[in-house]
Parts: C-alpha cells; structure tokens; sequence
C-alpha cells in the first residue's frame, strides 16, 4: 500500500509503515516537508495494520535542517516542535534511519523519534550556534535527557557534529547500521516488533546530569574560539537549566530563549552571512560548473603559496604537479609539505595513511612542460608584473588552449597579466588566502577578457577544494587588499604617526573583535610582502605620502617581522610573542616630524572608528567601481579571509547597524580633518541621502 504528498511518501511493508522524506539537495525541513510528514503520520496511526512507523529521507544526507529562509517569518503549517510531539506521542513505536549528516532541526526531529538508527558514517550536531542561534525545537529538553547535560552543552556550543559511533556511546542513537541502512532500519523494526517494544518517549526520560558551575566554565573555555562575541551561549545554559523542569515548561522557556536569540544583532549577522556565502560565486551568466572534470592541476612555485595550493589540490584527491624552477626551491616545497601534513597528524587533524595518501598526490618537478597535461594550472609565482607575464605567456604554449589558466596574484591586474599571452580569454585571478590549503576564502578574478565558461572553470574549482569562492572584477587589490591597503592598514600607520603606539592600535582593534592586530599581521606575513606589492603598484598608480612609510622603512632596514626577529615589534629567538620595542618608537617618531605631523594621545575609540570607517569608506569605493557586485561579497570576504568579526557580519553589515547617515556624517568630519583618504564615496552620500542601506542596495541590484 503507498500514497505520497509533494515531497514525503507513505509505504506500508507489513506491519512496518514507511515515510519516506525526498526534499533535495539536503532535506530541509520546509513547510511542505512538515505538511507531508503530518500527513504520514496520520496515515500511519489510521492503519490498524501498522504497527511501527520508519521514517527515512532519500539522498545522502538524513537532514541539513530546518530551512533558514522560513526564520525571519510566520511560517505556515504545523510548526517543527508541533511535529515531534505529534511524534513521540504516537501509539506505535517510531523509528527514525539517519544517514550523512543529522544537522540541527533535523537532529532535533530524530530526537523526538522513539528509537534512532544510525548508518555507520553518519555525522549528528545542533550547529545553531554558528548562526547566534539555540536550537529551538526540543534541541535543548531533549539532548540533555539522552546524553547529559553536560555532553548537552559541549555539543551545542562546539556546533560540530559527532560521529554515528560517538553518538551510540553516548546514548543519542540506539543502534549502528553494519549493513546498508535501508534493510538495517527494516530489520531493527521487525526485532522491536518481536520484543514487543512500545513507544520511548523522550520527553519521559530524566536529565541524566545536571550542568555544575565547573562544568560550564570548562566548557566555555574549550569553545571560547567558537562563540566569541555571541549571546547565545548563556542562552543555550539557561535553556539547558530549563531541562529539569516538567518537559512542557522547559519547552516553554526554550521558546522564549529561542525567539531572544533570533532577535540578537549578532545572530542577524550570521544568518547574514550564511546567505552572503551562499550568492558570492552565482553571476549572471556564468557556469557554476563549467567544463570536464578536475582530475589534475599543475602549480607553478613551489614557495609558501604554491605548496599550499598544491596541499589544497592533493586534500581534495586531486593529482598535483608542483613546479619550480630550481631544486633547491622545490626540496624546500617538497619539505614544507611533509612538514604540514606532519603537524596535522601530531594535532590529530589527520591520521598518518591519510597524511601518506595526500602527499603520493603531489608529483614534484623543476620541467615547466609537466604542467602541459593538467586541466588546470595555478601559477604561484613572486608578485611581480614582469615575471608572472613571462611565465603566463610560456604556460600560454605548454597548456592546451580549451584549460584555465590562473594567477595567484594578490594585487596585480589581471587582465594586463592575461594579454601577454596569445589567448587572455581563458586567464583568470585565483587569489588564494594563506596557508592556502586552511584559508577559506577564495577571490576569483574576471580579467576584462575572462570569459563566462573559464570563470564557469574557476567556480568549479572553488568548490572542488571547499573554498569560499568571490567573484571580483579587476583592480588593484581586488575586494580584499584594496580595502586593506587603501584603508585599513593605511589608517592604521596614520594613527601611528599621530601619536598611537602599534601595541594600542592592535589592542584596540583586536578588543574590537580581529583576531589579530594590523601591525601583528604585518608582521606575521613579512612587512616585506606589503613593500613589494606596493612597489608594483608605484609602477602604474601613485598615492599620496603618508602611505606605508613606517612599514616600508621598517623594511629598508631588515626588520622584516617574526621571519627575522624584528618589525613593528621584536621577537625572543624561536618565539612568536611581540614586545614592543623603543627603537619602533624612535623611528616612528622621526617620520612624523619629517612630515610635520604633531603627536598627541589618541584615544582607543578613536583607534577604531578610523580603522572601521575607512575599512567602510574603501568598501563602498571598490562597490562603486564595479570591482564587487555586492555589498555581501565584501562581508564575506572580510570575514572569510581578514579576520573581520563574524558577529559582527562584515564591514558594510556593521556599516547598516550603525546607519549611513551617521557613517557618512563622521567620514565628512574625517575628510575635514585629514583630506585626501577621507574624500567621501558617492554610494555611501547616496544611501545615505535616502535613508538606506547597503542590504537594499543589493536587494535592488539583482
């Protein structure tokens, strides 16, 4: 017997009734899938031959969660936490098959099931917290009950998903599939059958443990990384506490703490940028999944990006051929690799045949012409104009004419790199971020040549190695380090001469939410690495002084950053610590009286509101270019690869919090007070004029 809504079937093998849940790509849990799901379950209980109800979903993944559009309405229909009562109250035991991933809403709908079966390799986990949220139908009544609310907190607050095995110790699933899940689950009934096994609520289990003080503080200084910045958390206890309560009354309070947390800034900001990531790689007219399969890639450069990117490649199962130019630069390569992929497996990242399988992927060489068979090739060369053009005009022979070929540029223009060979239409910008085989972000640079299917080719690659792929135009810097080196950084050493300190700059704007410092990341990646890219710069464009002259002084004179033991601060011997050092003072110092700049004390305050506003004010110039298409494509890019607080949402996110109007008024003060840097943006006087956002902004541009 079967019937069937849009999107759940109903089947009945015996006395076994079947709901079958078929919601592609990842079986959100949307209106129509409650609908069909309530629908089943009537049918279920109106058969008198159905004794216990499967429920399953098609596909590789169980369930990804509730839809996150349906968030910030009235959904319709019967509500999740509707659902899972009408479920654990059923008379007849209900049976829930989970494979791939059991993600938050989803999770929580096989938690109000009676009995869980698991296949082997399926992954369980409440990720709310990484939208600022706390799982809001049952999550945080009915975990504690089967688990503990100890276990409870630390799965909530990490956001990552246990595996099937974890989960069976720990009491969340019952059983471990050793077969295909499908007859596993079919069989599991028919023995709950011949037990003569009722209905096991949830809800009528005790909270296994209650959370201790000690506890709690453990468990927010394991996950302190996780949930910085966020409200949540203390939500996620509270509603945890509510636990102990008669299961309906802790419901109660989960609803009320649920509703306060998608009503939180940060948890706007997240779901922000879950969407912002989601459109960054879709343009109008192109391919997201152009051309054959990527089955090898060649990278040119064997320094610290190409072996990265080589590391990227093999880490998705792709053959690499990593090419440089002499042995000592590829032994150097070679080492380094060897070198990650040992302290992944020391961190426990990786096991050793894992790590052993990676590094067989990547075939070393110093012969340009291996690059030749690769259906992609990456060159990762020095950042200069001249060297890359020759090597892209030389690959531009070697590489069949149908295959992209990409420049790891951070600054260059792309579409002049592309010209100095015979075929610019197939030369794109791949801007990896590093180490790029951990960075997420990815910037993917349309030349004015690029066509629609090579960027199709770029997208794809993008996702083959997991990154967040962004679409840019071309320009100097791109989204990212035009931002940077145009705004922030430059503001920052401004500050400097002013009067700040690099240890006050960095405080203040790491208490503002960055990871690190501007001076500290300076001097982490080499202050050297910014100096070079502004001489290529000076090649085409001109900025007026002051722009970089501490940094770029600071590399005149070897003090290079962690690399040497010096730069913006100095280094013990081996060690990564800052000290501030009086000779930086000294020099910094001498440059402001060179340019007639009188020192004073700045307050932190200020520290920020110039840092984050010419971050804003930059933002809004490289949108007004056409070098981004969306305001969300900066966030995203800021917060995927420059450590802009996620909570946050990115630049032009934080810019609509604190409203455009008062944006603009205090640029129009800066401009006032410093000129030329703090010229106002047309976009952000425009918006401002008519009382919008950045948000609308984008929503009228699609």
């Amino acid at each position: 017997m079967s019937g069937a809504t849009a999107v759940v079937s109903f089947t009945r093998f015996g006395p076994i009734g079947f709901a079958e849940i078929n919601n592609p790509p990842v079986n959100a849990i949307n209106r129509a899938v409650r609908i069909g799901l309530s629908e089943a379950l009537v049918r279920a209980k109106g058969d008198a031959n159905v004794k216990v109800l499967l429920i399953a979903t098609a596909g590789p993944v169980f369930m990804a969660g509730a839809d996150i559009t349906e968030f910030s309405g009235s959904a319709s229909g019967p509500t999740l936490q509707a659902l899972e009562m009408a479920i654990e109250t059923a008379p007849m035991p209900v049976v829930v098959a989970i494979q791939g991933l059991a993600l938050g809403g989803g999770l929580e709908l096989a938690m109000s099931c009676h009995y869980r079966i698991a296949a082997a390799g399926a992954r369980l986990g409440l990720p709310e917290i990484t939208l600022g949220l706390i799982p809001g139908a049952g999550g945080t009544q009915r975990l504690p009950r089967l688990i503990g609310s100890d276990l409870a907190l630390d799965m909530m607050l990490s956001g990552a998903p246990i595996s099937a095995s974890d989960a069976a110790s720990r009491g969340l699933v019952d059983v471990v599939a050793q077969s295909e899940l499908r007859d596993g689950a079919l069989e599991y009934c028919r023995r709950i059958l011949a037990e003569s096994r009722g209905p096991k609520p949830t809800q009528g289990l005790a909270v296994r443990n209650q959370l201790s003080d000690a506890g709690i503080a453990e468990a927010l200084r394991k996950h302190a990384r996780v949930i910085k910045g966020l409200t949540a958390p203390s939500l996620i206890i509270e509603a945890i506490k509510a636990a102990s309560l008669p299961f309906d009354e802790g419901m109660a309070v989960e609803a009320i703490l649920a509703d306060k947390s998608l009503a939180v800034r940060e948890s706007h900001a997240l779901r922000h940028l879950f969407f912002a990531e989601r459109a960054a790689g879709k343009v109008a007219g192109v391919p997201s999944d152009s051309g054959p399969p990527i089955r090898s890639a060649a990278v040119i450069g064997a320094g610290t990006m190409g072996s990265g990117i080589a590391m990227a490649f093999a880490d998705a199962g792709v053959l690499v051929t990593l090419i440089d130019s002499t042995d000592a630069g590829m032994n150097r390569g070679v080492e380094s690799i060897r070198n990650n992929y040992a302290t992944s497996v020391k961190r426990g990242r990786i096991d050793r045949a894992t790590a052993d399988s990676r590094i067989s992927k990547i075939t070393p060489s110093t012969t340009l012409s291996d690059a030749g068979g690769a259906d992609v090739v990456i060159e990762a060369v020095f950042e200069d104009m001249d060297i890359k053009k020759e090597l892209l005009a030389t690959l531009d022979k070697i590489v069949p004419v149908d295959r992209l070929i990409a420049s790891n540029t951070s600054t260059l223009s792309v579409t002049e790199l592309a010209r100095s060979t015979a075929h610019p239409e197939r030369v794109a910008g791949l801007h990896f971020f590093s180490p790029a085989h951990i960075m997420k972000l990815l910037e993917i640079v349309r030349g004015e040549d690029t066509t629609p299917q090579m960027l199709g080719v770029a997208l794809k690659v993008s996702k083959l190695l997991k990154k967040i792929g962004v679409v840019v135009n071309d320009g100097f810097g791109f989204i990212g380090n035009r931002m940077m080196l145009d705004g922030y950084f430059r503001e920052a050493e401004q500050l400097l001469l002013e009067g700040a300190s690099p240890a006050q700059v960095d405080g203040a704007l790491e208490k503002f939410g960055f990871a690190m410092g501007p001076q500290r990341v300076s001097d982490l990646g080499g202050t050297d690495v910014g100096t070079k890219a502004r001489i290529q710069l000076y090649k085409r464009e001109s900025r007026p002084d002051p722009y970089f002259v501490i940094a770029d002084h600071l590399t005149t004179l070897g003090r290079l950053g962690q690399k040497g033991g010096s730069g913006f601060y100095r280094y013990e011997a081996g060690g990564r610590d800052a000290f501030p050092d009086p000779k930086v003072d000294a020099i910094i110092e001498k440059l402001a009286a060179e340019r007639g700049i009188t020192r004073r004390t700045i307050p932190d305050a200020e520290i920020v509101e110039r840092c984050i506003l010419s971050l804003i004010l930059v933002g809004a110039m490289v949108l007004g270019e056409g070098i981004a298409a969306r305001a969300s494509d900066v966030d995203v890019v800021y917060t995927s690869g420059y450590g802009f607080p996620r909570y946050l949402g990115g630049p032009m996110f934080y810019a609509d919090t604190l409203g455009l109007k008062h944006v603009a008024g205090r640029i129009r003060h800066y401009h006032s007070l410093h000129g030329h840097y703090w010229k106002p943006a047309p976009l952000i006087e425009q918006l401002a004029a008519g009382d919008r956002t950045f948000q609308q902004w984008d929503e009228e541009s699609r």
